[in-house]
């Protein structure tokens, strides 16, 4: 229930809900959490419109005469696929990431203020600041809100309790690669008693480590069983072609997809070696096919960078990136 509808049933003096006077101390309550909102807004403002400025924004326009009927046709699976690979970026820098980038978005036209911070969240894709140190630029307050149909006791008209889906103030150095509560030494610890093989694959760059509580609550714990490393009671391991098991089958389809469409052979092989790895995990074919690359498509597509795991750089962020090459000539 919003602040101002409770607000309205306690000036009704409704029965059905705590029956203080809405104009003595308790009312004044909304008062003061509306006045103190109001004074922060306008130096919110100003200070997101400082940190967007650092940024020039261009516009790039593709050159796509170089390219075959073929190649172009490729060129449209690609994006397309590069876009479902951008959803794992947003679950891997933090669980509830996604989530709240949808807040964001739907409610950017509801203020000036909203619409700064949604402007300043889809550069940083997260709501720490990457010029400032990672430095939180959002609050709880700014967070997205769930609804609780179960809280309380059933009354007439009860839609649900409304509360803030909190974030930390710090951005998790393990971002969402490894539990919230697991620091260094628990992992070396733990590490610590696997085997050569397993400490191989907690260490990869293309496993997640989670807890048993957490695999209850995905797909992977919805399988046969076989799709995780359970390596003891405390912490698994989980192969990124599981823990994002269905995006990357989206991904796979549409550069099988794009490799039939091309009629570049170099550019064939990386799509259908990379598609094969998003399922299989194994990537070492699809390395080899990018490093041989000679397209007029140059395409980055897949787990590469480690920056985003800020506790080992072990773990590799999803990325998409495409570029398409056109000659000139130099006359002198």
């Amino acid at each position: 229930m919003h602040r101002d509808e409770y607000k309205s049933c306690l000036a009704a003096e409704s029965g059905e809900y705590v029956p203080y006077d809405v104009n003595g101390q308790y009312g004044q309550l909304f008062s003061i959490i509306e006045e103190r909102y109001k004074d922060n807004t306008e130096s919110r403002s100003l200070t997101l419109q400082k940190q967007i400025s650092r940024y020039a924004p261009i516009h790039l326009e593709p050159e796509l005469t170089t390219l075959s009927e073929g190649d172009k046709e490729a060129l449209g699976y690609i994006l397309k696929a590069s876009m479902v690979i951008d959803e794992i970026f947003y679950e891997q820098v933090w669980n509830s990431n996604a989530m709240l980038r949808d807040w964001l978005k739907a409610h950017a036209d509801s203020s000036s203020l909203d619409s700064l911070k949604w402007a300043y969240y889809s550069i940083n894709k997260s709501p720490w600041s990457c010029l400032d140190e990672n430095k939180a630029f959002l609050s709880t307050a700014d967070s997205a809100v769930k609804l609780l149909t179960d809280a309380t006791k059933p009354i007439s008209g009860w839609k649900g309790l409304e509360y803030r889906a909190a974030f930390p103030l710090d951005k998790p150095r393990g971002a969402n690669f490894y539990p919230a509560d697991m620091n260094k030494m628990e992992f070396d610890l733990w590490k610590s008693g696997l085997t050569d093989k397993e400490q191989k694959d907690a260490t990869g760059f293309f496993t997640v480590i989670k807890r048993p509580d957490a695999l209850l609550t995905t797909s992977v714990a919805q399988s046969d069983g076989s799709n995780q490393t359970n390596t003891s009671d405390d912490l698994f391991i989980v192969p990124y072609s599981k823990e994002y098991k269905a995006s990357l089958e989206k991904a796979a389809e549409l550069l099988l997809k794009a490799s039939d469409c091309s009629d570049c052979p170099s550019l064939k092989n990386l799509l259908r070696t990379k598609a094969n790895a998003f399922l299989s995990n194994d990537y070492y074919e699809s390395d080899i096919a990018w490093m041989e690359l000679d397209s007029n498509i140059d395409v980055t597509i897949g787990p590469y960078e480690t920056y985003e795991d800020g506790l080992f750089s072990y773990k590799s962020s999803n990325e998409g990136a495409l570029n398409t090459r056109h000659k000139f000539e130099v006359v002198f």
